[in-house]
């Protein structure tokens, strides 16, 4: 009887090694399935909002990735595919799937490594590849993100709202903790196109624009979403990166007890690549010279340096082609002045001083190209100041000869500049200020860091 039943399993395991030789040699192309390109396949992971490969990555490419791929040999190609995690604007995930594929072709071109042999994908917000690592991780949710996923084919927005509304949002923020870090990320594998095996995952989506081999043999035979991604990079899009502007109000100014008094101020601002960050400086210059007649003098040189830190990711506008540093902001400055103030013949103030302090603010882009804006804000700080009062005429002596002398009547020989100081705690400046870029850099190319 046991020897009966070794028979029929000897010719069973005939007939279905036959039927797998029959199954091969009979395939146009053998595919690798998706879900061995999961696990045979690794994620080079970046960051929240970033294009930069990180060390542990660079040195597992080095390390494991180059010896891999050279015992495959001529035949071998690294495939991967970049991608985004669906949480954050679309246009951002689009800049984001792009900069992470650069960045990593660009390392790999760096190393040494025959650019003919890589093929990477870029693609947005990568639902379909989230489906197939639920499907993997047999998630109880699966069966219910798929048939969202594959009703809605082609329709990022949709998905993301449908899949945020399931569960009063509970799944949403499930799949943002468990499986989004992994979709932040370049995946690469290794593949030989002698054997054809090359996963089917990359169905529809854009390739880096480097040669095919010529062996290489893809079997596009799954539908996924399309992804129709813009032109990011305009060559005529121009980018600021410094700017002139001056505060309307100062002009404007008048002081209690002094009357109308302008404030010649000019401001410049420079914008990194990327980021958040700005920095900034400018020069208060009022330098009007009265007589004596009227004694008023405002002479004043106040020279501030400012950081900005924009509430916008200025990335964004590589994609949408507007202004980079716009919308709310929040400050922090440093100033260092001198002046020389006259009210009246009695009352004059001589000095320096140092301040600093945190402001907030809000640009709004002015016309279509947005190289205009208008600039609402206010800080709040300190200042600190020792001064002498000066007064018309000689105090002592009681003469007006046409000079203008310290409030001072002590003994001369013990008089000492600067013996006064005061120091304000509260607002510092108020402005509605008018901004026009200076100088653009034009950007035909990502030039993300590695």
């Amino acid at each position: 009887m046991n020897k009966e039943k070794n028979i029929k399993k000897y010719l069973l395991s005939i007939l279905a090694a036959f039927a797998l030789w029959l199954v091969d040699t009979s395939a146009t192309a053998q595919v690798v399935p998706d879900s061995l390109f999961l696990k045979n396949s690794r994620p080079i992971i970046f960051k929240v909002n970033k294009t930069k490969v990180q060390r542990r990555d660079s040195i597992w490419i080095t390390d494991t990735l180059f010896p891999l791929l050279n015992s495959i040999g001529p035949s071998g190609v690294l495939v991967g595919r970049s991608a985004a995690s669906p949480e954050g604007p679309y246009n951002n995930n689009v800049r984001l799937a792009k900069g992470r594929r650069d960045a990593a072709f660009r390392y790999l071109k760096k190393m040494g490594f025959d650019v003919s042999r890589i093929i990477f994908k870029a693609v947005p917000e990568d639902y379909v590849l989230l489906k197939y690592m639920m499907k993997e991780a047999n998630d109880p949710d699966y069966l219910t993100v798929r048939k969202i996923i594959d009703e809605n084919d082609g329709k990022p927005a949709v998905i993301k709202q449908l899949l945020k509304k399931l569960d009063g949002g509970k799944l949403w923020k499930r799949v943002l903790k468990v499986y989004y870090p992994e979709l932040r990320a370049v995946r690469i594998m290794a593949a030989d196109t002698n054997e054809r095996h090359v996963p089917s995952l990359f169905d529809h989506y854009e390739e880096f624009p480097v040669p095919t081999p010529p062996t290489m043999k893809i079997d596009y035979n799954i539908g996924q979403e399309k992804v129709e991604e813009e032109n990011q990079y305009d060559d005529k899009y121009r980018r600021e990166m410094l700017s002139v502007k001056t505060n309307l109000l100062e002009w404007a100014a008048y002081i209690p007890g002094y009357g109308q008094c302008p404030l010649p101020n000019v401001s410049i601002e420079y914008y990194p690549r990327h980021g958040h960050f700005s920095l900034g400086a400018s020069f208060d210059c009022p330098w009007w010279i009265g007589n004596t007649t009227n004694h008023k003098y405002f002479e004043l040189r106040n020279y501030t340096v400012e950081g900005r830190y924009y509430l916008r990711n200025s990335d964004l506008s590589y994609v949408d082609h507007k202004a980079a540093f716009k919308g709310l902001y929040f400050s922090a400055y440093g100033n260092t002045f001198l002046y020389q103030i006259g009210f009246n013949a009695n009352k004059g103030w001589i000095g320096e001083g140092v301040g600093a302090g945190a402001g907030l603010g809000y640009v709004m882009p002015l016309g279509r190209k947005q190289h205009w804006r208008v600039e609402f804000g206010a800080t709040f700080g300190f200042f600190w100041t020792k001064y002498d009062p000066f007064v018309y005429g000689c105090p002592v002596e009681k003469i007006e000869d046409g000079l203008y002398y310290y409030n001072y009547t002590g003994d001369a020989d013990l008089f000492k500049k600067r013996q006064h100081r005061f120091m304000w705690l509260g607002p510092t400046r108020v402005g509605v200020s008018i901004t026009y870029d200076l100088l653009y850099r034009k950007r035909k190319e990502v030039r993300n860091e590695y």
